[in-house]
Formats: C-alpha cells, sequence, structure tokens
C-alpha cells in the first residue's frame, strides 16, 4: 500500500499542476502568482540540483534572482508576460533533449538505466541506444512544435497544449515505448515500475562503473 501511495502520488502532483497552470494561463496570464505558480517548480528543482551537486552559491543566486523577478514583475509589470512562459517550456524540453542525446557521446542514458535493472545483450544494447535517440528527438520535437503552436494560434491553445497534451504525449510516449519493448525484445526481463524509479534516481552512477555492471563492450542504450 505504501509503494502503491508512492507511485501514484507523482502522478496527482502532476496532474494538479497541470490543472491549477491551465486555469491560470487562461484567466490571470500576467499575474505573479501565475508566474510564480508555473515558474516555481522548474526554479526550485534546479536551485535543488545545484544546492545538492555543492554549488551552494549558484543555487543562493538563481533563487535571490528569481525572487527578485518576480518582485519586480509585481511593482512594474509587463505587457504581455506570455512568451515567458513558451521560453521555459522550450528551456525545459531543450534541456532534457541535450541531456539524452549528449549521453550518446558516451553511455546513452537509457543504456545506464537499462543496466541496472536487466542484464543486456547486445541486441538490446543496440535498441536502448535507439531508444535514448528517440527520447531526444521526442523532447526537440515538443519543444520546435510549441514554438509553432505559439506562432500561429491563440495563447490559450498553446496553454492546453502545454499544460495538458505534454503530459498525456509523454505518458503515452512512455507506455507506448513499454509495450513495443516487449513485443520487440522479449528477452527483457520484466522490471517493475518501482525498478524503473529506483534506476532513475541513480542516473548519475558514473559511466565506467555502469560499463563495469553491464559488462559489455557494445555501444550503449537502456530500457525506460
Amino acid at each position: 500500500m505504501t509503494m502503491l501511495l508512492a507511485l501514484a502520488a507523482p502522478f496527482v502532483l502532476v496532474a494538479g499542476y497541470s490543472l491549477g497552470a491551465q486555469w491560470l494561463m487562461l484567466h490571470a496570464p500576467h499575474s505573479p502568482a501565475t508566474v510564480a505558480f508555473v515558474l516555481g517548480p522548474v526554479v526550485l528543482g534546479v536551485a535543488t540540483g545545484l544546492w545538492t551537486s555543492g554549488r551552494r552559491a549558484l543555487a543562493l543566486l538563481l533563487l535571490a534572482a528569481a525572487g527578485g523577478g518576480l518582485g519586480w514583475l509585481a511593482w512594474r509589470g509587463l505587457p504581455d508576460i506570455t512568451p515567458l512562459y513558451v521560453a521555459e517550456y522550450v528551456t525545459v524540453y531543450g534541456a532534457m533533449a541535450w541531456l539524452f542525446w549528449r549521453s550518446l557521446r558516451g553511455t546513452p542514458l537509457i543504456t545506464r538505466l537499462a543496466r541496472s535493472v536487466h542484464r543486456l545483450t547486445p541486441d538490446m544494447e543496440r535498441y536502448t541506444v535507439r531508444l535514448t535517440r528517440a527520447w531526444a528527438l521526442y523532447f526537440a520535437g515538443m519543444a520546435l512544435l510549441s514554438l509553432l503552436l505559439f506562432d500561429l494560434l491563440p495563447f490559450g491553445w498553446w496553454a492546453l497544449y502545454a499544460n495538458i497534451g505534454s503530459p498525456l504525449a509523454l505518458g503515452a510516449f512512455f507506455l507506448g515505448e513499454h509495450v513495443l519493448r516487449y513485443r520487440w525484445h522479449p528477452e527483457f526481463d520484466r522490471a517493475s515500475v518501482w525498478a524503473s524509479v529506483q534506476a532513475w534516481r541513480e542516473r548519475r552512477e558514473p559511466p565506467a562503473a555502469a560499463s563495469q555492471e553491464g559488462g559489455l563492450t557494445q555501444p550503449p542504450g537502456s530500457a525506460r
């Protein structure tokens, strides 16, 4: 029961955030409260990453800059703040695309995750390389589509895409890959969702250690 709640909690939080952001963007897009609600989780996430990695001065500087920017916005305001939401979306998705694509130069990110929950054959390794590339292209495509929709459609449609469509697309990609993985490669062990979550949390394992654990010399790749 505890594990079920732990797995369900992120989905509940994402759903609540997505619905809240959608409502605020439609009814009060220029409010400082909307900016704080939409951008706050990203700023806090980056600041937490910097803090835990030892770059505490940068974390504090980021938080100070974000607080100062929010205060300035509340004091002076902007005629149109919607491009800020688009910039945040494109930055996050672009960063994810870069993270996956950059890992292809060494041990692909999906490969590292897969090695922690599976014993990979050469064919499985090649699949994980392709999957890492597919995730990179997915995030890049979503970022480019965001820019296109913002340029061609009213802001309300872009907000619907960003807040509702994107989480649904991400879930569909994840579940679709999960189904196809076992159809194309039934030799993959049936790893639980919890094992995948644990692997993602431990993704900072050095590539050299991951290579020793995998015991393979083929190019890397992983099952999400």
